[in-house]
């Protein structure tokens, strides 16, 4: 099943863009052009910026449990992660790979190392639900405020209960990783706002960003590379029920997964170097 696991995202990637592309205008993306691409070029430095402030989340966990490489090591080791993660699908995982050179060099069980990894990811999670909680309010999401009213007041709860019962390791880092984790998710939606900007978009942004934030929860499903296929399936039909042009927010989820490719290819640069960590 392993080996069949990167033909199996190739064949969803693919029926994803053959849906994508019936039902955009396709005179429509042919017209579309980034106009500022100094935009991206900020995309970019905004998207890195919340990678790094992840490996310092992750960091901050490791250190609970008395895994304490160096941040320097941290931070190429989960760069090295991403690459694995999203250019070398159907190999070894990213958080396998980091739990193994931490297990490898530190007496910490792997189980342990898991939960930190485990934890660090569901923070993240909770910090998008809080995001877009909040931003449901200023958009054209209207049927959805009650559910976002009682999303936003009981998400910090929940969070903090699975912390104190099941990553009771984890506790005292709570309310520093909640804040990370909502300025590491800040920082994805910046990015993805400049790669709007480059496009000529400034209207309807917050429902933009809100659809950039539920793509993100989606494309925790393991059936695509780095998510793509799944967040231009999201603006599709996400920006098609509100009327609003989904061709643009196809190719501004594409332009987004293409910055997380260039970025994740960086780790490819630190693999010898976090033989030891």
């Amino acid at each position: 099943m392993k080996k069949l696991k990167p033909f199996i995202k190739a064949a969803f990637i693919l029926i994803a863009f053959i849906i994508i592309f019936q039902k955009i205008n396709i005179q429509e993306l042919k017209n579309i052009k980034i106009t500022s691409p100094f935009y991206l070029f900020l995309a970019f430095l905004s998207f890195n910026l919340s990678q790094i402030i992840s490996a310092l989340r992750v960091h901050m966990y490791l250190k609970n449990i008395k895994v304490t490489p160096t941040f320097k090591k941290q931070l190429m080791l989960y760069y090295v992660g991403m690459f694995y993660n999203t250019l070398l699908p159907g190999g070894i995982g990213g958080d396998a790979y980091k739990a193994y050179k931490f297990e490898k060099s530190y007496s910490q069980g792997y189980k342990k190392i898991i939960k930190a990894l485990l934890i660090d990811r569901i923070s993240g999670l909770f910090a998008i639900f809080i995001l877009i909680s909040a931003l449901i309010f200023l958009s054209s999401f209207k049927q959805f405020v009650i559910f976002s009213a009682i999303l936003l007041i009981v998400s910090p709860f929940i969070l903090y209960f699975l912390h104190k019962y099941f990553f009771v390791e984890f506790t005292k880092s709570f309310l520093k990783n909640l804040f990370l984790s909502i300025v590491i998710q800040s920082l994805q939606a910046l990015a993805f706002l400049f790669i709007l900007f480059a496009l000529n978009i400034h209207s309807h942004l917050i429902d933009f960003i809100v659809l950039f934030f539920i793509s993100s929860i989606i494309s925790v499903i393991p059936i695509s590379v780095g998510g793509v296929g799944l967040r231009e399936l999201t603006f599709l039909y996400g920006l098609d029920m509100l009327h609003l042009n989904a061709t643009i927010g196809v190719v501004a989820a594409f332009l987004f997964f293409v910055i997380s490719v260039i970025s994740s290819a960086i780790g490819a640069l630190f693999i010898k170097g976090v033989k030891n960590v």
